[in-house]
C-alpha cells in the first residue's frame, strides 16, 4: 500500500462539494475504495491503513454519533456504481399462490 493508490483512488472516485451539508461515513469511503481495489486488480489495505492514509491526503473527518463522517465527499465512476449495486440488500422472495382453475380455463398439459 501506498498513498500514491489512496490518492489515485480518491482523484477516481470521489469529488469534494465544498458547501454541500452531505457527506460519506467511513463505513461507505472504504466500501467504496474495496470496489475501486476489486474492479482494478489491487489488493485492499486494512481499514486502519486506510484511515491514516486519506487523513494524509488531506480527507479531513467529523464525528457524527460516534462514527467519522467525511462532509462534502461524493462517490463518482464505476466503483461508486459497483459499490451502490453490490450494497443494496436482497431482495425478499416473493410467494405467489397458484391460481385455481374454472371451469372455463384449459388446463396445461403435464410435462412429460
Amino acid at each position: 500500500m501506498t498513498d500514491t493508490q489512496i490518492g489515485a483512488f480518491l482523484r477516481e472516485c470521489v469529488v469534494y462539494e465544498e458547501d454541500s451539508e452531505e457527506g460519506l461515513d467511513l463505513d461507505a469511503l472504504y466500501g467504496l475504495y474495496i470496489s475501486w481495489c476489486v474492479l482494478g486488480n489491487k489488493i485492499p489495505v486494512p481499514d486502519s491503513a486506510f484511515r491514516t492514509s486519506i487523513r494524509l491526503n488531506g480527507v479531513k473527518h467529523h464525528k457524527r454519533d460516534g462514527n467519522r463522517y467525511y462532509p462534502g465527499l461524493r462517490m463518482v465512476g464505476d466503483a461508486a456504481r459497483d459499490y451502490v449495486l453490490n450494497s443494496v440488500p436482497e431482495a425478499y422472495e416473493v410467494s405467489v399462490p397458484p391460481v385455481p382453475l374454472t371451469d372455463d380455463d384449459e388446463a396445461l398439459p403435464a410435462a412429460v
